[in-house]
C-alpha cells in the first residue's frame, strides 16, 4: 500500500481510520486547546491578583502580618463570589432569553 512514491490523501485517511488515529489526533488537539485555555486563565487570574494586591495596598496600607494576608484573602474571596454570582445570573438571564 505504501509505496516510495508520495502518499495520496485518500490512503492517508485511510490509515488514519484503521489505525484509529484521526481519534487520537482530534482528542490530543481538544486536550492542548484545554491546555491552552486553563494558562490563559492562571496568567489572568495572576494579572488579577496582583492588580488587587496593589490596590489593597494603597488602600490599607500593606499586607505585612498575618491578619492583613487574611483580610486581604477574605476580601478576594467576597469580590470573586458576588462576581461569579452576577456573572452566573446573568448567563441564566441569557439562556431564558434565547428559549422564548
Amino acid at each position: 500500500m505504501i509505496s516510495n512514491e508520495k502518499m495520496t490523501a485518500v490512503e492517508m485517511e485511510r490509515i488514519l481510520e484503521h489505525y484509529e488515529l484521526n481519534r487520537i489526533h482530534t482528542d490530543v488537539f481538544e486536550k492542548a486547546i484545554l491546555l491552552v485555555i486553563a494558562s490563559l486563565g492562571l496568567i489572568t487570574a495572576l494579572a488579577w491578583d496582583t492588580a488587587l494586591s496593589s490596590l489593597f495596598e494603597r488602600m490599607f496600607g500593606g499586607r505585612q502580618t498575618l491578619a492583613e494576608e487574611l483580610s486581604y484573602a477574605a476580601v478576594i474571596t467576597i469580590i470573586a463570589a458576588v462576581v461569579s454570582v452576577l456573572l452566573g445570573r446573568s448567563i441564566k438571564k441569557k439562556a431564558k432569553k434565547t428559549k422564548k
